[in-house]
């Protein structure tokens, strides 16, 4: 059994999978509440609801995302993985987005909002409900993505939807990363949970180099 976690942006979900990729439950929230209010009852929950007792594996997003979330979620992963004697891995929070509309088939760009004019993206290709990768996460100027049209998927979907509207936007409830695709994206692999990829660095650290700079 895998749990599976994610609070890369502002929804916080956790679900568990069997090993065949069954999905047996997942929560998913979006109330604006913080992630560290959210996601360990919503763990708990899912948990003594199904009465789980044996978790072979922790998958959890690292990244890119909030920098807040992805530390939440990786401290959460740790915490559980020491705890239930289950390994913990990371993946990508873009990945875990992309594998909800999977069954959609075709180019599925992956947008989360990075600010300031950019997206974290990738470009992936969905056949047979099975998802593959084709460019890596990255940073991007939001004009530079609409190379391949197809469907867009992230909380950045929306607003890039909004740019160029003849991309399919997916359906809210298929938009946003969630425990499902963070356990698909498990099932392929992935890395240690310590290590956040957060293609920028943080804000604050962004503006302390500058002071440096100009100061």
């Amino acid at each position: 059994m895998i749990l599976a976690l994610d609070c890369s942006s502002k929804t916080a979900s956790a679900a568990l999978v069997n090993a065949d990729g069954r999905l047996i439950a997942q929560g998913f929230i979006n109330a604006g509440l913080t992630h560290s209010e959210t996601l360990m009852p919503l763990i708990a929950g899912l948990l003594e609801q199904t009465k789980t007792t044996k978790i072979e594996r922790i998958a959890v997003t690292s990244g890119p995302g909030s920098f807040t979330g992805l530390r939440i979620g990786a401290a959460a992963a740790q915490g559980l993985g020491l705890s239930l004697g289950a390994p913990v891995c990371g993946v990508s929070s873009l990945e875990a987005a992309a594998w909800n509309a999977a069954h959609m088939g075709g180019y599925i760009r992956a947008v989360m909002d990075a600010r300031r004019g950019q997206v974290y993206t990738a470009l992936f290709y969905a056949e047979n409900s099975a998802l593959s990768r084709i460019t890596p996460d990255e940073a991007r100027d939001i004009n530079e993505i609409f190379d391949k049209i197809g469907i867009l998927v992230g909380d950045g979907a929306e607003m890039c939807y909004n740019i160029r509207n003849d991309f399919t936007l997916a359906p809210p409830h298929l938009r946003y990363p969630t425990g499902y695709g963070a356990a698909m994206a498990a099932c392929r692999g992935g890395v240690s949970a310590g290590e956040l990829n957060y293609l920028r660095i943080p804000q604050a650290e962004r503006e302390r180099n500058e002071k440096e700079r100009t100061g």
